[in-house]
């Protein structure tokens, strides 16, 4: 956009252009790896990376097929099947974070080019961790923002997700149980909360637990050494977690007060737009002013197509 000003600029468009291109990658990776929902996403392989259009549509499964039977020689077979699925619609949501630099930024570090590029990696810094932070928490609990993402309270839950209405469509509701004293019930609430969700003893299991620091430091102080053993795979991908029915256990920055979930990550995807996932634009002076500013920007939303296999504890102290 033309420079209203007539201000000619000390800023290399290439070295910035490259400079953002250069950190772009790593950007990615850090946003993957430090922000826990979008970690475990990946570490479960299930980032849906789609190729645009108006909304996130998934197929979902209503009911149990009981279509078929047993059969002896000639007998009349069934041929037909039962309506016992349907899709869910998910919005597709955006999050940006600006990177801006002033006219008197640019002066003051002006007739050399690493001062230049210095200024712009720091100024990548802060917009990585503002938006890390901004999308951990989204991800987590509500938030009273408009175009929001969907967070772990709203989709382990038994209200409204996506097109479909939990409260009339049970098949559509997490287990949510009310939970207290975490050393009186907390592990009782747990187990059976994990059985209600569990298809069986070793078929759609909760994969993680994921709770606040404060109850994560409750359940460390209830079991033995041996019991809290920590899980060596999560471990390793640089999780601090125990262990809890052979699932890790671990903590969220911004999961809320007394809340513990458990989470069958074979069910919940981190959906992202192929064109915006974590994309850098170009710097770009706006009209009437003397700046440049370029933008992180994300289209993405988190979803599920089956909510039953979660549960969420509530009210645990």
């Amino acid at each position: 956009m033309a420079n209203e000003y007539g201000i000619p600029s000390t800023i290399d468009t290439v070295a910035l252009s490259t400079s953002l291109a250069d950190y772009q990658k790593r950007l990615t990776d850090n946003v993957y790896n430090d922000v826990v929902v979008l970690k475990l996403a990946s570490e479960a392989g299930n980032k849906k990376t789609i190729n645009g259009g108006l909304s996130i549509v998934e197929s979902i499964i209503k009911a149990k097929q009981d279509d078929g039977g047993f059969y002896l020689g000639a007998d009349v077979l069934n041929n037909t099947q039962g309506n016992d699925t349907g899709l869910v619609e998910f919005r597709w949501q955006n999050a940006y974070e600006p990177i801006s630099i002033t006219r008197d930024e640019e002066r003051q570090n002006s007739g050399d080019m690493h001062k230049i590029i210095d200024l712009v990696a720091t100024k990548m810094e802060l917009a990585e961790r503002a938006i890390k932070d901004r999308i951990d928490q989204a991800l987590t609990t509500s938030v009273a923002q408009a175009n929001n993402l969907l967070d772990l309270e709203t989709l382990v839950n038994t209200g409204t997700l996506g097109t479909i209405n939990g409260g009339t469509d049970t098949f559509w509701q997490s287990t949510v149980t009310a939970s207290g004293n975490f050393a009186a019930q907390g592990l009782t609430d747990m187990t059976t909360a994990t059985y209600a969700v569990s298809s069986s003893a070793s078929v759609d299991n909760p994969t993680v637990y994921l709770t606040n620091k404060t109850i994560y430091q409750k359940f460390g102080q209830t079991r033995l050494p041996l019991e809290r053993i920590s899980n060596s795979l999560t471990a390793n991908a640089g999780f601090t977690n125990f262990t809890f029915m052979g699932k890790p256990l671990t903590y969220g920055n911004y999961v809320g007060t007394g809340l513990l979930f458990g989470l069958n990550f074979n069910y919940i995807y981190w959906a992202v737009d192929s064109a915006t996932d974590f994309i850098t634009t170009p710097f770009i002076s706006p009209t009437n002013q003397t700046v440049k500013v370029a933008y992180i920007l994300l289209r993405c939303n988190l979803i599920t197509n089956n909510r039953r296999r979660h549960f969420k504890l509530t009210g645990l102290s």
